[in-house]
């Protein structure tokens, strides 16, 4: 049987057995449901850091998935790919390359657009901003983070900013109480981490300290090393040599009555360096060569009022500024020295960003209760790119990355009722206001001014204690970025993309299944979203070059798939989606949907040794559902093996020792959107110690 029809029979397979599980549970479940032992969680029963009513993620109206700190550490991810390939939906992009990813969540985000703003990525509640062709979009350091949600479909737009076709990826930073646990007032990490694919190393301290009952203080170093690493069968891929140094500080003061406020002042700095091509995520060799510096830096001061007796007030409040600069010296092109970009340039990404928020508890009833959430964010957004050229002179950008502005003012409101603790309405609405102005070097001087509109309504009905429904339809508006509206030195007023996405589901928890005190969880979301002028890029195969056509209308729809299954030895993860895209204006595919996959992972904990160890297998089908043949991606499957030992006595107790062997068979593989192969086998060993 070929890899094709494999991955899709897997994917048939799995769904059945699944769906057949919880058909065969149906009658003992009432019974089992009424025992008050805690089941051990899965990751659908993480919670959701959103807001109204605390919540876990199969109790959501919407596909959301969070990764929690102890997953990141067992991937032992050193890339956001990594990081994410356990959320069905969502791709990284050439997810190998740490100098060079970009994100595709449900068809939408390709490594050639600009328009990032399509899949918002935040990290702390500040929005990420890049917007550059060939270098990708993300560069965090993982050893920075504790988790990761993934909030899938245009109705994350309410809350986080108008135009998130795709979804929002949102990442949390470590803080000192993660370490300290219970009276203690210091605690120091250490972890280091070797990779034989490349010969990488990596190093981290994190230090948490509680000098006063009510500040809090941690300090994270890292610092790594990667040589190039290989594909399959020892092939050096090259161009993936670099080195990151980052850090993070942090300072938390807690005070009023019962500490219901804090401030919290906090800064990081990512900074990886690396010779190799231009182009990041195509890895052609057209644009040359250069010595590249990628920096992400983020400052940040929020405080937290929950007004200590009062549901009417629960105040959050943020001040940030944030940057991403790219920095290429010594560029040697094909058509020789500093031709045609300079022969030095930079790419700066300043935001500044304030945002203002409150939620109100209202008990409308005995049965009814209800939080509404509503505030203001501002943005003021700058894009500069000088360079160097041979002759001395420099140039303010170019046609094809003109300098610019962006400034957006938003107001949104999402109410939460909640009616006898099994149906939940969700409706919200967002409005932003943008401007865009042009910068130096942009021949027509003109304007753009856009008001996008974002409302949604979400719902989840209880219909047993195992059981739930939910759906939700959601609109959202994507203003233009710069790149579209002053490319070629004019303006062009392209119009905003509009998106209508409706959902539906079903999500199934059942306890003690298989075994006593287990648990079982399921989830399974439709989706449809037919997006109106939507600004297409794609790669010509014939001349090499991008191009970026407005589609009148496009239509991407699939089936998500997540169950997670915990017991006090087993335990496993499933995830799948199958995805779909077409131009319905030329009644043509769209190349932007990644293909159909499907990702297995099976546990076992030997509790007397405290040892863990796992398997997972993640399959992939072919995708041919292309207008080009060379865009058409065979079908694959790869393994991994995992162990990690934490003793809980003696001396050795607070250490971790992780052990993993990925792509096990040395598959050769080429992600489908990626331009570059996969790694080969490697393997991964980490040793850490917390004080």
């Amino acid at each position: 049987m070929s890899i094709s029809r494999y991955s899709r029979a897997a994917l048939l397979a799995s769904t059945t057995l699944s769906l057949a599980l919880i058909s065969a549970s149906v009658s003992a479940q009432e019974a089992a449901q009424n025992r008050t032992d805690e089941a051990p969680a899965t990751m659908l029963d993480e919670i959701i850091v959103s807001a109204g009513k605390e919540k876990v993620a199969i109790d959501t109206p919407q596909a959301v998935t969070s990764v929690s700190q102890e997953q990141i550490e067992a991937t032992q991810a050193s890339t956001l790919g990594e990081i994410l390939d356990a959320v069905p939906g969502i791709t990284t992009i050439n997810a190998d390359n740490a100098l060079g990813q970009s994100i595709n969540i449900r068809g939408i985000g390709s490594a050639l657009g600009s328009g990032e703003n399509r899949n918002i990525i935040q990290v702390d509640g500040v929005t990420s901003y890049f917007e550059m062709y060939r270098a990708g979009s993300f560069f965090f350091d993982s050893e920075l983070l504790k988790e990761v949600e993934v909030l899938r479909g245009p109705a994350a737009s309410t809350l986080f900013s108008a135009g998130a076709l795709g979804g929002v990826v949102s990442a949390r930073t470590k803080d000192a109480s993660d370490l300290l646990e219970g009276d203690d007032k210091l605690a120091v990490r250490t972890k280091a981490m070797w990779d034989s694919n490349g010969n990488g190393a990596r190093s981290t301290v994190t230090v948490a300290a509680r000098p006063l009952e009510d500040l809090e203080l941690l300090v994270n170093l890292n610092y790594g090393r990667d040589g190039d690493y290989h594909g399959a069968d020892g092939v050096d891929l090259g161009n993936s040599r670099m080195t990151d140094l980052s850090g993070l500080a942090k300072l938390k003061y807690s005070f009023g009555a019962d500490n219901d406020q804090s401030l919290t002042a906090s800064y990081f700095n990512v900074n990886k360096s690396g010779y190799g091509l231009y182009d990041q995520t195509t890895f052609s060799s057209g644009f040359g060569y250069a010595d590249q510096t990628t920096s992400e830096q983020q400052a940040s001061l929020a405080y937290e009022n929950a007004f200590s007796g009062n549901d009417l007030l629960d105040v959050k409040a943020q001040v940030s500024w944030s940057q991403t600069k790219r920095n290429l010296d010594d560029i040697t092109f094909r058509a020789g020295p500093g031709a045609p970009l300079g022969t030095e340039a930079e790419y700066v990404y300043n935001n500044w960003q304030a945002k203002l928020e409150n939620t109100s508890e209202f008990q409308l009833s005995k049965s009814v209760e209800a939080y509404f959430t509503y505030g203001v964010e501002g943005k003021y957004q700058e894009r500069l790119n000088p360079r160097l050229n041979p002759d001395g002179s420099s140039t303010p950008g170019s046609s094809s990355h003109p300098e610019g502005e962006t400034h957006t003012l938003g107001a949104f409101g999402q109410a939460e009722i909640v009616f006898y603790d099994r149906l939940t309405l969700i409706p919200g609405m967002r409005v932003d206001h943008s401007r865009l102005k042009p910068g130096t070097g942009v021949a027509l001087r003109k304007d753009l001014d856009e008001t996008a509109y974002s409302p949604k309504l979400a719902a989840i009905y209880e219909l047993t204690n195992w059981m739930n429904v939910f759906g939700s339809v959601a609109h959202t508006e994507r203003m233009p970025v710069l790149d579209e509206v002053f490319s070629g030195d004019g303006f062009t007023d392209l119009g905003k993309e509009k998106s209508n996405n409706f959902e539906a589901g079903l999500g199934f928890k059942f306890n003690d299944m298989l075994l006593e005190n287990d648990s079982l969880r399921f989830k399974v979301t439709g989706f449809y979203n037919s997006i109106d002028n939507y600004l297409y890029s794609s790669r010509d195969h014939v001349t090499g070059k991008t191009i970026t056509t407005a589609i009148d209308e496009a239509q991407i729809k699939g089936i998500e798939l997540e169950a997670g299954y915990s017991s006090e030895s087993w335990y496993g993860n499933l995830g799948a989606s199958v995805t779909r895209g077409d131009n319905l204006s030329d009644d043509e595919y769209l190349a932007s949907v990644a293909a159909d996959n499907l990702f297995l992972s099976v546990g076992y904990k030997l509790t007397d040794y405290n040892l863990d160890v796992s398997w997972r297998s993640d399959l992939y089908a072919e995708q041919d559902r292309v207008n080009d043949a060379g865009d058409a991606s065979p079908g694959y499957a790869l393994h991994s093996a995992r162990l990690a030992w934490k003793p809980e006595d003696g001396f050795l107790a607070g250490s971790e020792v992780r052990a993993s062997v990925n792509n096990i068979f040395d598959q050769k593989y080429t992600a489908h959107l990626s331009e570059t192969d996969g790694k080969g086998r490697s393997f991964k060993l980490s040793l850490a110690k917390t004080f």
